[in-house]
C-alpha cells in the first residue's frame, strides 16, 4: 500500500469515466441499477471525475457536475459536487481530503463563485467550510378534481423542454440564486426522472404553461408517487395535477420543495472566491436536487 504523501488526485479522461462505476455500486448500494445506466450514459458525457488509484485501481473518487447558475442578473458556471466516495479498505487515510481540497482549489482557481453539494452526514464537510444554504420544503398534498375544461394536463416530451425552462426561469425570478434552466437543463432531468420511473407534468390554458412538477414513483401494482419542485401559478392547478396522476383525490403526496408542513435541511455550499461577498444562509435560493 502506497504512503499517502505518493498518492496524488488524477483527472479522468472521459473515456475512463465508466470505471468508476464499479465503486459507486459498492458504496451506494441505495442506488438502482436504472439510476446508474441513467447516469452512465448521460451525466459522465460532461462532468469531471477526480480520483485516486492505487495499483491501477480506483479507490476513492469524487465527481463534479456542471450546472449555470444566476447569481442577481448575471450566468455563472458552478459545479455540484456527488459521488464522493472511498473503498472501505482505504478510508480513515485522508483521501477524500486530498480530492477535496484539490477541486475546490482548482474551481477556485477557475473563478467559479460557490460549489455544493447534498451531504450524507454535514459533520463531514462542516471543517471544510460547508455551510447549510438550503432548506426543502416538505408538504403531503391531496389531489383534486378541477372542472375547469380549459385546464389542460400534459405529460412532458422533449420538444417541451425550452417553454418548461422559459416559464420556470421567469416565475423564479424573485430569487437571488437559482439554477438556471434551459433546454438542455429538462432534458436531461426527463432522463433522470425515467430512471425514477417518473416524469414531468405540465398544465396548460391555451397553449400556455401555468405550472409544472416533476414526480417519480415507485411500486408497480401498489404506486407511490413523490413530487419533486413544483413550480405553479395556481393551488388549484397543482391539485389537479395531482389528480391527474394519483386518480383519486383521497391520496396524500409528498411534495418537496413546497408547502410548509416541515423543513428539511439539505444542501450545503462553499464559497469559494471573495469577490462574490454574499452571504450564501441570508439570500433567497432556489436550487436543483438532483445529480
Amino acid at each position: 500500500m502506497q504512503n499517502i504523501n505518493d498518492r496524488k488526485v488524477r483527472k479522468l479522461q472521459v473515456e475512463e469515466h465508466i470505471r468508476t462505476r464499479k465503486l459507486w455500486e459498492e458504496v451506494f448500494i441505495e442506488d438502482t441499477p436504472e439510476f446508474l445506466d441513467y447516469y452512465y450514459s448521460t451525466k459522465i458525457k460532461n462532468n469531471e471525475i477526480y480520483v485516486i488509484e492505487e495499483d491501477g485501481e480506483i479507490v476513492s473518487m469524487l465527481h463534479l457536475n456542471p450546472y449555470e447558475m444566476r447569481i442577481g442578473d448575471k450566468l455563472f458556471q458552478t459545479h455540484y459536487i456527488v459521488a464522493v466516495a472511498t473503498k472501505e479498505s482505504y478510508r480513515k487515510q485522508g483521501l477524500m481530503r486530498m480530492l477535496l481540497n484539490h477541486v475546490m482549489q482548482m474551481m477556485a482557481d477557475r473563478g467559479e463563485p460557490f460549489t455544493f453539494l447534498m451531504p450524507a452526514d454535514e459533520a463531514i464537510y462542516k471543517p471544510f467550510g460547508f455551510e447549510f444554504i438550503y432548506e426543502q420544503k416538505r408538504e403531503r398534498v391531496s389531489g383534486k378534481k378541477c372542472e375547469d375544461s380549459t385546464l389542460e394536463v400534459v405529460e412532458a416530451r422533449a420538444e417541451h423542454c425550452q417553454m418548461i425552462a422559459d416559464f420556470s426561469n421567469q416565475m423564479l425570478q424573485e430569487y437571488d440564486i437559482v439554477t438556471w434552466r434551459d433546454s438542455g437543463y429538462y432534458e436531461t432531468l426527463l432522463l433522470e426522472l425515467a430512471s425514477e420511473n417518473g416524469g414531468i407534468l405540465l398544465t396548460k390554458r391555451d397553449g400556455e404553461i401555468e405550472g409544472i412538477f416533476c414526480y417519480a414513483c415507485t411500486g408497480k401494482e401498489d404506486k407511490h408517487f413523490v413530487i419533486k419542485e413544483p413550480i405553479f401559478q395556481s393551488e388549484q392547478d397543482l391539485q389537479h395535477a395531482i389528480y391527474h396522476l394519483t386518480g383519486r383525490e383521497t391520496e396524500r403526496v409528498l411534495c418537496t420543495g413546497y408547502g410548509s408542513e416541515e423543513t428539511k435541511p439539505m444542501i450545503m455550499a462553499k464559497v469559494l472566491n471573495p469577490q462574490f461577498n454574499f452571504d450564501l444562509k441570508k439570500v433567497k435560493i432556489f436550487i436543483n436536487e438532483e445529480v
